[in-house]
């Protein structure tokens, strides 16, 4: 393993680690310093606003979207670097497969079209979570010594992308689906090793 991918691991771990310090403190209703606290002006003045027990749900989630945030971006960064230093700088436009190249031309041209900033010049940002999957198995010869099986993969990130929903959708995980997730990165991390 690269000790780049090595130190992501490591992070990607911690995260999980404190997702579920979190969900303890949730659990058993007691503060071990990592509750957030509301910053801010705007969110001082209309934060409090909020029910409870819509406030104590949304600190959860941000638990949950953190960890996912930080897995599909060190995807992305992962399928990034080793396929630039595979193919050179245009790798995009060689070794991605066409489905997922239109899709995020669609995606940033609606960025565009809208009139807001786009997230990034890079259109590996503009792929979703099971697009990344299939840019893993169109070049699984790339990534064959740093993942150890498709099939896992595949399914891996599969089940991830399912728990994605309701993260990216604000509903709250229920308790399965919270081991499930962090489960399925264990899965992952086992995948790197």
């Amino acid at each position: 393993m690269r000790p780049t991918d090595a130190i992501r691991l490591f992070g990607l771990n911690n995260l999980s680690i404190e997702a579920e310090v979190r969900r303890i403190e949730a659990e058993h209703d007691v503060d071990l310093g990592h509750r957030p606290q509301p910053s801010g002006d705007q969110e001082e003045k209309f934060y409090p606003q909020f029910s409870q027990k819509l406030r104590d749900e949304a600190d959860e989630m941000a638990r949950h979207f953190a960890i996912f945030y930080c897995l599909e971006n060190s995807i992305r960064e992962l399928i990034s670097s080793r396929l630039e230093e595979a193919h050179g700088e245009n790798w995009w436009d060689t070794v991605v497969p066409p489905n997922v190249r239109d899709n995020a031309t669609k995606n940033r041209s609606k960025e565009i079209a809208a009139g807001i900033t786009p997230r990034s010049e890079l259109m590996i940002d503009y792929s979703n979570f099971g697009e990344l999957g299939e840019i893993l198995k169109a070049n699984w010869g790339i990534f064959g010594d740093t993942l150890k099986d498709i099939s896992a993969v595949q399914k891996i990130l599969g089940s991830l992308n399912t728990l994605r929903a309701p993260i990216a959708h604000c509903k709250a995980l229920a308790p399965d689906e919270v081991l499930r997730l962090h489960l399925g990165l264990r899965d992952w991390f086992r995948q790197m090793g």
